[in-house]
């Protein structure tokens, strides 16, 4: 999957062709920019959009979305900012139309992605990182909308585990795992 996403990706990049009828992405953005469809298959249907905005009569790329199992619907989101650099994407990892995982970025740098693992279009775990790296995990296990365990990485080493069961919002002390990662 992941060689697969770097491929579109790629062909993204390079291709060009007339815009696309639709998308099934979020509703919010889906009415931005004009866009540019791309048939990375063969098959004469479009897998992959760009989408643009007009800004001093320059076109800027604002959004660009793949359709990576080629069943016609979008998988992956990316969002771009004013400056043109990857802010946000988005993806729908089982392929039933919902957003399974969404990362953050800031000058182009993943620093938050926020996974839901359980398909119910909650997060259920967060993730932070810091130069690239994962420093923290967050999750939560009995899904009631509050982190319960906690994660902290140095040097991309588990270091700390904890938990939360009497349900403060906070880690036990006495549920503190240290040296996880040793």
């Amino acid at each position: 999957m992941k060689h697969l996403a770097a491929a579109l990706s790629a062909l993204l990049l390079a291709c060009g062709g007339p815009a696309p009828a639709g998308s099934n992405g979020p509703a919010a953005d889906r009415s931005r920019g004009a866009g540019q469809a791309f048939d990375i298959n063969g098959d004469q249907v479009p897998d992959a959009w760009k989408f643009f905005e007009q800004v001093d009569g320059q076109p800027r790329l604002v959004r660009k979305e793949l359709d990576l199992n080629f069943d016609g619907k979008v998988d992956v989101w990316r969002f771009y900012g004013a400056d043109g650099r990857l802010e946000r994407d988005q993806m729908d990892l089982d392929f039933d139309g919902k957003i399974d995982v969404t990362g953050f970025y800031e000058d182009e740098r993943l620093v938050r992605k926020e996974v839901d693992l359980e398909f119910d279009a909650r997060p259920d775990v967060y993730k932070y990182y810091e130069e690239g790296r994962l420093i923290r995990l967050e999750g939560d296990t009995d899904h009631d909308g509050r982190v319960d365990y906690w994660e902290y990485y140095k040097d991309g080493r588990l270091a700390r585990v904890g938990s939360d069961e009497d349900g403060d919002g906070r880690p036990d002390p006495d549920k503190w795992v240290e040296g996880g990662g040793g």
